[in-house]
This record gives structure tokens, C-alpha cells and sequence, in this order.
């Protein structure tokens, strides 16, 4: 089961011919072996070696899961989708080849990267390292942690770290309060049995 990366992409085609054939593709999708990555850069490799050729052409081992599409006018498609592991950067390039302008947004909060790929220029942060929710919004900036909503999962994430820690805290001074108060009990028992004999 892999890390699912999230990705925002806004696709804008050079002629309305190349956004309706697109349409057009986005029409079959419910089709076998449709893939979106696919209209960009065909599966023409040998079924035995899917796995490492999709990674090198796509970017990525499986089709993007859509999430949403909603065309913007003739021209210009905007889609929300999950990828395995990474962005498909190698299929952005390949969109970029063809003459299709593109600009897309990632964030993979389980190996704490987040970024942006906008006609070539790929801008990624690692925050890993940031102990903060402050620290997340001042590497990344205001606009991915806007989109991605990284440090206010990250001060979620430290709210409910101490949430446990306080619960943990508690269980423990119990078990210690109840320790305590079976000893005292154990000593009570015995000197009441030493004072009757």
C-alpha cells in the first residue's frame, strides 16, 4: 500500500482541437485499460514491465485516482487527483512537450514534501526537519500551506501528541495513587492483625 500523494493540476491546451481531444478521452473513462497519464504518454511497453516503466515514464506506478475535473472554458482543465508514492512530474513534462501548459501543486504529508511544478519549474520543500507549525508555513509559504493545509495538520498532529501524553500522565499517577493505596491498606490489615493477638 503506498504513501498517496495529493495533486492539483491545472492543464491548458495550445488549440481547442488538442482540449476537445482530451474531452474527448475524459468522455471514455470508464472504458478497460483507460488511463489519463495514457493520453499523454501511451502504455507501450511489455505488460511483464509495468511496474518500473510506468515509474520512469509517468512519475509514478499508477493512473492518477481522479478525484475531480472541471473544465474552466475551452481551453483549460482543472483536476484534483491522488498518485502512489510521488507527482508524475515525467507525465507534466511530457504535457509540457506537447505544447500544453501546466501548472500543478503536490504535498505527500507522509514523507512530509510539498510542492509545485509550473511549465518545467519543479519547487519542492522538505519539511521533515520542521518542529513547528510556524516553521511548515514560513519553508513552504502561505499559498501550498493554504492548499495543503500542512501546518494546521501539524499543530493537529501536536495538539494530539500532548492530548496523549497528558492521558498518559494521568494513567500513570493513578496506577501510582492506587499503588500507594494498596500499600497503605496492606499495612492498616496488618496492624489491626498484630493488635488482636
Amino acid at each position: 500500500m503506498p504513501n498517496w500523494c495529493n495533486n492539483s493540476l491545472q492543464l491548458t491546451a495550445a488549440s481547442k482541437e488538442e482540449a476537445n481531444e482530451l474531452y474527448q478521452h475524459f468522455e471514455k473513462q470508464g472504458e478497460d485499460d483507460w488511463t489519463f497519464f495514457g493520453f499523454f504518454v501511451p502504455e507501450t511497453w511489455d505488460e511483464d514491465d509495468w511496474y518500473w516503466s510506468r515509474v520512469e515514464a509517468w512519475g509514478t506506478k499508477w493512473d492518477a485516482s481522479i478525484i475531480n475535473v472541471d473544465w474552466v472554458d475551452d481551453y483549460t482543465v482543472c483536476m484534483t487527483f491522488d498518485t502512489a508514492w510521488s507527482p508524475p512530474i515525467a507525465t507534466y513534462e511530457a504535457m509540457m512537450e506537447q505544447g500544453w501548459g501546466v501548472s500543478a501543486t503536490y504535498s505527500e504529508p507522509g514523507m512530509c514534501f510539498v510542492g509545485s511544478w509550473v511549465d518545467g519549474m519543479d519547487e519542492h520543500y522538505d519539511y521533515s526537519q520542521c518542529d513547528t507549525p510556524e516553521a511548515v508555513r514560513d519553508l513552504i509559504g502561505v499559498d501550498l500551506d493554504d492548499e495543503y493545509g500542512v501546518s494546521y495538520w501539524m499543530e493537529q498532529m501536536i495538539e494530539e501528541e500532548k492530548a496523549y501524553e497528558d492521558e498518559q500522565r494521568e494513567v500513570q499517577e493513578l496506577k501510582a495513587k492506587e499503588q500507594h493505596d494498596s500499600e497503605l491498606s496492606s499495612e492498616d490489615s496488618g496492624v489491626e492483625y498484630f493488635g488482636k493477638a
